[in-house]
């Protein structure tokens, strides 16, 4: 496998019987003795511009073509350069921006207070070492800006934190936590939603992603999270979301280990309302030409934690987040994308994900959503995700040649007819599955 996200190239082998060679360095491989699907995969081999690479009789020259920027100030790194200018998981920090932290790293010795002109609004100013630990623990990092900004500012400095008093953190993902905040101007419960920039887009990938937040923002439907709004703090970008005091499906999941069909099916019912209409929704973008208006948008990571609840139990309200925000902060290059990387599943989650996900994540369509919503379904009546790799085995090669095992062989008490809708929605083949959230949920109704 390999994942190819410029100019990041990683290289797996998944267990073939003779394994990969980079550079004539064998890397996997399996014993004679040993089955295909019981085969371990090698870890994840970062590949450089002119790596030889083989495979059975296959043989290749890698090239990479891709402009190289500082991670920090964005200007263009010569090839010449760009090996002392090598800095974190395959980023780059040009001469200049080494001798400004150098600079502010010599003051801090010299004992000089710098900690709070760094932590004003404008000018967060992540240290080196806090860069190098931003690429695999975002939401830590954040937390600790935001507490030092608060220490160092007093309580009367919190509304100048983009306007919000911050309450408590509520969880963390991929690339940012989420706090319980106060909304200064009408002291409104809302849900903050921070995520880290720890790379500069070029301003085509910023255009993106701003994009997809005018997106998310016109979503409004009973079943979905709305996005009020979104500011930027420096690198920390903040989305307003309306708050959900019933926390996510997979909190409800992790204390109850699964839920009972009676109390599942109408939560079913709610997402695939607001999927239906993502799937349909007329939206106007922005683009260079003028507005256009665009017919439905594909959510691209559904999963149990990112179904919000309230109420209580036997009568939840449930809505469906993150509208494929996550997707387009890495795809507009504004942290580190990689399936295969340490902190991997930035393109997905792989214990819901489909096939095609992986191998076409940028372009995936509504019957993607379709069978990651079925596999947020079947962990909820089972207990049980999709996709659950043996001991050793790799989850990325059990998508791309496992099959869902049928529902009702792990919960026999889900009536045939919706096991079938379930099982149909995770099939491997997207032609086989309903088209989309709509064809669905008229099933799943006639079903019940």
């Amino acid at each position: 496998m390999l994942e190819i996200n410029p100019p990041n190239v990683m290289l797996k082998d998944l267990g073939s019987l003779n394994g990969t060679y980079v550079n004539d360095q064998k890397h996997g491989g399996r014993p004679n003795h040993v089955n295909p699907e019981d085969a371990q995969c090698s870890e994840p081999i970062p590949l450089r511009d002119g790596d030889r690479v083989k495979a059975g009789v296959y043989e290749f020259t890698l090239k990479i073509e891709a402009p190289v920027l500082c991670v920090d100030c964005g200007k263009d790194i010569p090839p010449e350069k760009r090996k002392t200018a090598e800095f974190v998981g395959g980023s780059y920090l040009c001469q200049e921006c080494r001798d400004k932290e150098e600079k502010k790293k010599r003051a801090q010795e010299a004992g000089k207070d710098v900690l709070v002109d760094r932590l004003l609004p404008g000018d967060i100013g992540l240290s080196m070492e806090q860069r190098r630990r931003a690429e695999h623990d975002p939401a830590g990092v954040i937390e600790e800006v935001v507490n030092g900004f608060l220490a160092t500012g007093g309580k009367e400095k919190i509304p100048e934190l983009k306007g919000y008093y911050i309450q408590k953190k509520l969880g963390q993902g991929g690339f940012g936590a989420v706090y319980a905040a106060i909304r200064v101007d009408d002291e409104k419960l809302v849900a903050l939603k921070t995520m880290l920039q720890t790379r500069k887009p070029d301003k085509k990938q910023a255009l993106m992603f701003d994009r997809e937040m005018k997106i998310s923002h016109q979503l409004r439907h009973p079943n979905i999270i709305h996005c009020e709004k979104a500011s930027q703090w420096d690198q920390i970008h903040f989305v307003e979301m309306e708050y959900m005091a019933g926390g996510s499906l997979w909190d409800l999941l992790e204390r109850n280990g699964k839920l009972a069909f009676d109390e599942a099916a109408p939560l079913m019912i709610q997402v695939l309302e607001g999927l239906a209409y993502a799937h349909t929704a007329t939206l106007t973008i922005d683009l260079k030409t003028g507005r256009k208006e665009v017919n439905g948008v594909v959510h691209r990571d559904l999963k149990p934690a990112n179904i919000l609840l309230s109420g209580r139990s036997g009568r939840w309200s449930a809505k469906i987040s993150d509208f494929g925000l996550a997707k387009a902060f890495t795809e507009a290059g504004m942290t580190k994308g990689s399936i295969t990387g340490a902190a991997g599943g930035f393109c997905g989650s792989p214990p819901y994900m489909a096939p095609e996900h992986i191998v076409n994540y940028r372009y995936v369509k509504p019957s993607t959503d379709v069978f990651e919503v079925a596999a947020t379904f079947y962990h909820m009546l089972t207990g049980k995700p999709v996709w659950e790799p043996k001991r050793g085995q790799d989850i990325y090669k059990l998508i791309l040649e496992g099959q869902a095992v049928p529902i009702r062989r792990h919960e026999r008490n889900i009536p045939r007819k919706v096991a079938k809708i379930i099982d149909n929605a995770l099939s491997r083949n997207p032609a086989e599955r309903y088209e989309d959230a709509g064809a669905m949920l008229k099933a799943l109704k006639s079903a019940l």
